[in-house]
């Protein structure tokens, strides 16, 4: 925390570690937000390639539908990750919260659609980080400066 001329309380400085949490998450949501734009773009090849391997009881349909799911499953996950980038810029003390659901669904994701490893290697590094001693000494000093 640094104190100007004029008396006022500055925020707290944000510490490395932040900053490399930051740039985690910043890649995580490149990667989700890239990877739903290619799959989106590629839609009609991927139910295609995925057909000639199916049974004939799954309709072209029911993969589509899947494929779907999974294209804005990855949108949102990249949407919330870029919001928790912002917030983090912004040095928003509950942030952490949002982050971790967000890896939490891109975990969920990973088990569900096999989306995106990259990215939520890249997250689950990020919050990790954001828990870490000098993360909390400055998410803690960001909530005293709150009262």
């Amino acid at each position: 925390m640094t104190i100007d001329e004029s008396g006022e309380q500055d925020v707290a400085y944000r510490p490395r570690i932040v900053t490399t949490a930051v740039v985690l998450w910043s890649l995580s949501a490149v990667v989700y937000l890239g990877g739903s734009a290619w799959v989106m773009s590629m839609h009609q090849a991927q139910v295609d390639a995925a057909m000639v391997n199916l049974p004939k009881t799954i309709t072209r349909d029911q993969v589509s539908g899947l494929l779907t799911v999974g294209e804005f499953s990855a949108l949102i996950i990249g949407v919330l990750a870029a919001a928790g980038v912002y917030l983090l810029m912004k040095a928003n003390r509950r942030v952490r919260i949002l982050l971790t659901v967000v890896v939490f669904l891109e975990l969920l994701s990973q088990l569900l659609f096999g989306l995106i490893a990259a990215g939520t290697l890249l997250g689950v590094l990020g919050l990790v980080l954001l828990y870490l001693p000098r993360s909390n000494a400055y998410f803690a000093e960001l909530k005293r400066q709150a009262v």
